[in-house]
């Protein structure tokens, strides 16, 4: 117990700085401190046994991150006010003044000399070329491509038509079963948009060194606002977003999710600069409903139709040639519980089938140049069916779809 109290006072000490850091009006120290308490109040509540220290901690664990999200955004808009005080009246503001609050303003978004080599670790880590997949290259999903033209492309694109209460979304959440597009739909997005793509996942934001990650995901918005209007893709967002207070959860993944709520809010609120995030899970339900209540739009991007199932197998085998066999509506029929993925697993093994007949017969090692590749045909694919089964089981689609009522999308 004496060694859990000193974890506490410590928080409560950390605590003690950041107000004053807060007094002092120096607010990015002030907030990292505050964050530091926040994290530490938070782990210290894990395992305190004691209901009413614990119930203590958690009270002024939010009370600080509270107010480390509030100094964040005040920086971020370089508001120079004090502690809970009032910012001066414009009337009253002179002329230095002025010019001073203006310069603020065009250089806020500098980028320091330390942003500048994180920002060289983000052209390294996180693609940021626009991407070459287009709307026909997703096959079927007309409900989530017509979800998405309207979060993300046409705001981007008919900015005029988005104002007063009209307003774009600034989080999308794409959530459904594995291998069903959902990463394919945020690059098809990008393209469609023609705007800056930054797409991330877990492995390149999280870094050994700690602090690292922070910085870098706090590089990577300002970076997307600078470069606005853009759109950042995050993939298996629940990695980094998981809930709050789950066994696995350390500080290094807290301070991230803090930095990451902190980002998206400065996202919201900030409407000249149009920043889009969109993020894919597998995994909804493990996300923390913090970081859920950010992501505003919710899009279910489920197993794909018969129709959709047909587009894939002939997208798949383009190029391949066919004999008069082949069937695209009867195998799209018979594939029904297959995502996207499955099936263009079965494509690629098919398509492989007359080329691995050629070097088991030993056509492809005897030095005769006049080989002749056979078409593939209907059976090709019926024998490959027997052994690639669908991944999702009925279970999960249910398990998805029970969510999405709950949540929307």
């Amino acid at each position: 117990m004496t060694n859990d109290n000193a974890i506490f006072n410590a928080a409560i000490k950390m605590a003690n700085q950041a107000i004053e850091l807060d007094r002092n009006k120096q607010f990015d120290a002030a907030a990292d401190k505050y964050l530091s308490a926040s994290e530490t109040l938070y782990d210290f509540a894990k395992f305190c046994k004691n209901s009413k220290l614990k119930a203590l901690a958690i009270d002024k664990a939010k009370q600080y991150f509270k107010r480390a999200e509030l100094l964040t955004n005040m920086s971020k808009k370089k508001i120079k006010v004090p502690s809970g005080g009032k910012g001066p009246s414009s009337k009253k503001r002179t002329k230095d003044e002025r010019d001073e609050n203006k310069t603020d303003d065009e250089e806020q978004e500098e980028i320091t000399d330390e942003e500048k080599e994180l920002r060289k670790v983000i052209d390294g880590t996180i693609i940021t070329e626009r991407p070459k997949e287009t709307w026909d290259d997703v096959a079927g999903m007309e409900i989530p491509k017509q979800a998405i033209r309207e979060a993300v492309v046409l705001p981007m694109a008919h900015p005029e038509l988005f104002t007063g209460a009209r307003k774009p979304w600034r989080g999308i959440l794409l959530f459904g079963p594995p291998g069903c597009g959902k990463t394919l739909l945020a690059k098809a997005a990008a393209n469609e948009c023609g705007v800056k793509f930054f797409a991330a996942d877990s492995a390149s934001l999280v870094s050994k060194w700690l602090g690292e990650s922070e910085k870098l995901l706090k590089t990577l918005f300002k970076v997307a606002r600078l470069d606005a209007p853009s759109l950042i893709f995050m993939d298996e967002i629940d990695s980094i977003a998981g809930k709050r207070g789950s066994g696995n959860e350390g500080g290094g993944e807290r301070r991230l999710k803090t930095q990451f709520l902190q980002e998206m809010q400065g996202v919201k609120s900030e409407s000249d600069k149009l920043v889009t995030v969109m993020a894919a899970t597998n995994l909804p339900w493990q996300i923390d409903s913090a970081v859920l209540r950010r992501f505003e739009k919710k899009i279910y991007v489920g197993l794909p139709s018969i129709e959709g199932r047909e587009k894939i197998f002939e997208l798949c085998t383009k190029g391949v040639e066919k004999d008069d066999t082949v069937d695209f509506k009867a195998l799209a029929a018979a594939t029904e519980g297959y995502s996207g993925s499955d099936i263009s697993t079965i494509c690629r093994e098919v398509v492989m089938l007359p080329v691995r007949e050629l070097d088991v017969s030993g056509r492809l090692t005897d030095g005769d140049d006049t080989i002749n590749v056979r078409p593939i045909r209907q059976e090709d694919f019926l024998n490959v069916m027997k052994f690639i089964k669908p991944v999702v089981s009925k279970e999960e689609i249910k398990r998805f779809e029970e969510w999405r009522d709950e949540y929307g999308g």
